[in-house]
């Protein structure tokens, strides 16, 4: 998962890293931790950024327990006799107050009510409280609540509550009405107050509302989209009615006034003229902060007293000091610029910097601070918390990667670096390996070509004996270059199959022939059988005869007695040959490990037999290519069986009869040629040695040293056929033929090269060559190609010394 998600764009990848911590922090933010958390860092934001507020409009009369004690030889405890708040009531509307507010709830009858209902007016709101449970209520009730309600309620836009206390009826028929609940948060802190409340069809005003319109008609609400309108004024509110209230900075600065020394200016007692002043063109709110009746509530400023609350919510209402309820699109904005923040982090020109990897965190928590101090100063409201977590998260999950990533590169590296050390050590002991391997025939070549050379005494029968040991340890030799040249070939990719209508039998019977001397001594019988080969088949014979070789050759090394069988079947356009044994055979773990590179079923034989341990991983890469495979099956002291497969299909050749049992070698008879060669090859030795192999055919042969000298030559003489080495000092054999071909010279050219690579090979071709030898020369390929070339030698001819 980890290495799919790496290979990804790194813009997808962070599309996912975003889209995971957005569904992460929308589940968590379902939990109440995340809800109070929000709560109080908004709270805690607000009160930071919160601006003092001028309270010119509101008093508050506080029944506090100094004005209790004061009072209480008079009037006696609380709660007082209803004729007390008429004094009260009457003397501040004497004194120009432009409201009066009770936040007492008058909701039983008492002694004094008379008193008190003759001095209401419609400046004077009395309180009514939400019940959370309904009660039965009678047509009297209904019709109280429509008299001093403001109309029917809308489907939608008040808040609802099931029941509403009202004043006593004695109370209701001169005041006007205020509903002074508000709703807590579930933390039990109290941020939001409804403008208006919805109760039995009927729309009620709240405290503060009522208060701004009292002694005034009940207004026209209208209810929008932008918020709640009373004709003047607009508030934004939530789909409640609710206001967000923006609490001050300045909370001591509203004008509180004991309760007793108002008693005492109404009784008319002297010296408190500050205080009759004090109430000319306010709000005045009277309510209690006793221990007796006193209720308090929690905000983000502290605990606050219900009468100072009602106040704060006038005086905000009155100013329009609120807060517009939260937005998607200024949180959307918020996010986006917080992911915005990660994203450009993530790009691989910063992520590299580790101070970035933590810088990241306080970037998107000032990012977060600012904006929602701008949305504060435009009067919104916001949630910092869920852009914080996302951006957070997202990020977060972007290091967790790019550690996991880290981690699992530094494991690889190790990895790699223990690997690294296995092949060093694994070269090391390959390099002494193949460097004794080639040691060993170099010396018998070295050793008995010293004894042709220097025995003057030895006849021809030894000194041909002493031959065959020189080409047999040259051909062992030439095996191993080879082997080494194919494994790399494989490795790489360049090694190609070339089929072709071949003889699948003589390709057996050739190999056969070829390993066979290597029984000499050995108490072992080479055997073949062939079931329903056809003669020809459209095949890589010489792919072929590789893989029976190295099989062969095996088997000749661990075999010391019995026999050694070659079985050949064809069905279905599948070729199939077995290499059987009768070998002290291999345990399971050795088998396991057998067709891989440089490996060796059995270091002791290994050693005492030679060979550099690939050649069965090049056979079964060889069969595979050919679209087949190669299997064992071995056990221990019952010998060995390979069995080589690989696809060919049968090819029809008119007068060809298919071979059954028969594996016959084919002679290969000496053939003479004439015409003129010219050899251009900078080895001396090599030289040497092809002119008289050339010699030995009968041809006339020129000869240069390089390119140059091969130019000159071919453009006097106009040889028949030119062979030309590649790798010349000087002029090279590329450049030449191609100087030859722009010249007019029209002979065939034949490139000699050591390399096995076909990808030399089609570098001489395009320079002009017309076929291509590859060093060592083997002397059928050499005839045969010669052969062709004369064929078509060119009209003139030049004349032999």
């Amino acid at each position: 998962m980890i290495a799919r998600l790496a290979a990804w764009p790194h813009y997808l990848r962070m599309a996912l890293f975003v889209l995971i911590a957005l569904a992460a922090t929308a589940l968590f933010s379902r939990t109440e931790v995340f809800t109070r958390v929000d709560w109080n860092w908004s709270d805690a934001h607000g009160l930071v950024f919160a601006r003092s507020l001028p309270f010119d409009d509101v008093v508050v009369i506080d029944i506090d327990e100094e004005s209790v004690a004061q009072l209480q030889p008079k009037l006696g405890p609380l709660p007082y006799d209803r004729d007390v708040y008429a004094l009260i009531t009457q003397w501040l509307l004497n004194a120009g107050a432009a409201a009066v507010g009770f936040d007492i709830l008058f909701a039983e009858p008492r002694k004094g009510d008379e008193a008190f209902s003759q001095a209401l007016d419609g400046r004077v709101v009395l309180a009514a409280a939400a019940l959370p449970y309904s009660f039965e209520r009678d047509a009297a009730y209904r019709t109280r609540l429509a008299a001093k309600g403001w109309g029917a309620a809308p489907n939608a836009g008040a808040y609802a509550v099931t029941d509403l206390t009202l004043p006593i009826s004695a109370l209701t028929a001169r005041g006007a009405m205020g509903v002074v609940s508000a709703p807590v948060d579930r933390d039990g802190t109290l941020r939001r107050a409804p403008l208006v409340f919805s109760a039995h069809g009927q729309l009620a005003p709240g405290f503060a509302l009522a208060l701004l319109h009292a002694n005034n008609p009940a207004p026209r609400l209208v209810f929008s989209k932008g918020g709640l309108s009373d004709g003047k004024r607009m508030w934004p509110v939530s789909a409640d009615a609710e206001v967000l209230l923006r609490f001050p900075s300045n909370m001591d600065g509203l004008r509180t006034v004991p309760f007793y020394q108002v008693a005492l200016a109404a009784s008319g007692v002297a010296g408190l003229g500050q205080v009759t002043a004090a109430m000319k063109g306010k709000r005045v709110l009277i309510g209690s902060s006793s221990a007796a009746l006193g209720d308090y509530v929690q905000t983000p400023l502290g605990r606050v007293s219900g009468v100072k609350m009602q106040a704060l919510m006038t005086q905000l209402v009155l100013s329009g000091s609120v807060l517009a309820p939260r937005h998607w699109a200024w949180e959307l904005v918020m996010v986006l610029g917080a992911l915005g923040i990660v994203l450009g982090a993530s790009h691989p020109r910063w992520r590299e910097r580790p101070v970035m990897v933590w810088g990241v965190f306080p970037l998107v928590f000032v990012f977060v601070m600012f904006f929602s101090t701008f949305a504060l100063a435009k009067g919104q409201a916001m949630g910092p918390l869920f852009a914080t977590c996302s951006a957070w998260l997202a990020h977060l999950a972007h290091v967790l990667f790019q550690q996991v990533i880290l981690f699992r590169n530094n494991l690889r590296l190790e990895t790699e670096k223990r690997a690294a050390q296995q092949a060093e050590a694994l070269k090391s002991q390959f390099l002494s390996h193949i460097t004794h391997e080639l040691r060993t025939p170099l010396t018998a070549i070295m050793g008995f070509n010293n004894i042709n050379w220097h025995g003057d005494d030895l006849g021809r029968g030894q000194r041909m004996t002493n031959s065959e040991v020189v080409d047999r340890n040259c051909r062992h030799m030439l095996s191993l270059v080879n082997n080494l040249l194919d494994q790399a070939k494989i490795e790489a990719g360049q090694l190609t199959i070339q089929r072709h209508p071949d003889k699948p039998l003589e390709a057996i019977q050739d190999a056969l022939e070829t390993v066979r001397p290597l029984l000499k001594g050995k108490p072992v019988k080479l055997r073949s059988d062939a079931v329903d080969v056809p003669s020809v088949l459209d095949i890589d014979a010489f792919r072929l005869r590789q893989i029976l070789l190295n099989l062969l050759s095996n088997a000749i090394k661990f075999t010391d007695k019995g026999e050694i069988s070659v079985v050949a079947s064809w069905a279905g356009d599948e070729l199939t040959v077995s290499v059987i044994d009768t070998g002290p055979g291999m345990p399971p773990e050795v088998l396991g490990r057998l067709f891989s590179a440089f490996q060796q079923a059995n270091a002791g034989v290994a050693a005492t037999h030679g060979g550099t341990g690939l050649g069965l991983t090049i056979s079964r890469n060889l069969a595979r290519l050919m679209g087949g495979d190669i299997t064992v099956r071995s056990m221990v002291g019952q010998g060995t069986a390979f069995t080589a497969s690989m696809q060919a299909a049968r090819v029809e050749v008119a007068g060809t009869p298919d071979a059954q049992n028969a594996m016959r070698p084919v002679a290969t008879p000496v053939q003479m040629l004439d015409g003129v060669v010219l050899l251009a090859e900078d080895k001396p030795d090599i030289r040497l040695l092809m002119v008289r192999q050339l010699e030995q055919l009968g041809i006339t042969v020129l000869q240069a040293e390089d390119g140059r000298q091969a130019i000159e030559a071919a453009l006097a003489k106009r040889p028949n056929v030119v062979l030309m080495d590649m790798e010349m000092p000087l002029v090279g054999g590329a450049e030449a033929t191609r100087t030859l071909r722009m010249c007019g010279f029209a002979a065939p050219i034949i490139a000699l090269t050591a390399h096995k690579n076909e990808e030399q090979h089609k570098l001489a071709l395009a320079s002009g060559c017309n076929s291509v030898l590859e060093k060592p020369l083997a002397r059928a390929t050499m005839v045969a190609t010669l052969s062709a070339a004369l064929a078509t030698r060119a009209a003139h001819v030049v004349a032999s010394k």
